[in-house]
């Protein structure tokens, strides 16, 4: 008698922890949908943030590129150039004269290449860092003058003396960032998909369990 009572209150025990896992999971089903609404929501506002986040990096590149220039810490050879835009993780670096005519880059075809006066040219924007001290301008991806190449530009004012100095970022370096970013979101909730399904699973395991005891006892109860 005493051993079906015991046998019975674990029962009860067996159901009430049963519900508790199976409300758990229930919960855990619909964080995991909102992780991956909010996962969708960020995929669609990445752009966005980059764009932001990018103009800040590069206007800070740029800023610093112009104060090392002005120091005397870069020479205007393309050598020398390629490995700075190494250092710095950029794919373009242009340095102007005072006529908006390249005197330095990483990209050796760019030598002698000049910022055009037509304002309906991608890089025409640019020029008017020529004739300001400490002008910023900053630039969605679009396809450049120079080889119709899409990139994303910032560019500052030079200090030393007037002209250009920009970086670019090429549209496939972006998309890849983008991704990474987005993935991030995407892998927290397939682990939180992951985690419900779990939870269910052991509820059900735990329901089969506490029928199967339920059968035991009444087979002592016959």
């Amino acid at each position: 008698m005493e051993d079906h009572e015991k046998l019975q209150g674990y029962i009860v025990k067996h159901k009430e922890a049963g519900l508790i896992i199976k409300e758990v999971a229930s919960e855990i089903k619909m964080i995991s949908i909102n992780a991956a609404i909010e996962a969708a929501h960020a995929a669609s506002g990445i752009k966005t943030l980059m764009e932001k986040v990018l103009d800040v990096q590069m206007t800070t590149n740029c800023r610093m590129l112009a104060r090392i220039i002005e120091a005397g810490g870069l020479l205007m050879d393309s050598s020398e150039i390629i490995k700075f835009a190494g250092w710095i993780g950029v794919d373009d670096i242009f340095v102007t004269d005072g006529d908006g005519v390249t005197i330095g880059s990483n990209y050796p075809e760019a030598y002698g290449w000049r910022f055009p006066d037509d304002p309906n040219a991608q890089a025409y924007v640019f020029r008017s860092l020529i004739e300001t001290k400490d002008g910023v301008v900053t630039q969605s991806i679009q396809a450049r003058d120079l080889d119709n190449a899409m990139y994303k530009f910032v560019g500052v004012s030079r200090i030393d003396e007037p002209g250009i100095v920009q970086i670019g970022y090429r549209a496939e370096t972006i998309s890849q960032y983008q991704a990474e970013v987005g993935t991030v979101f995407g892998v927290l909730a397939d682990a939180i998909s992951a985690l419900g399904i779990k939870v269910t699973t052991s509820a059900r395991e735990m329901k089969e369990i506490t029928q199967e005891l339920e059968s035991i006892l009444k087979e002592k109860s016959g």
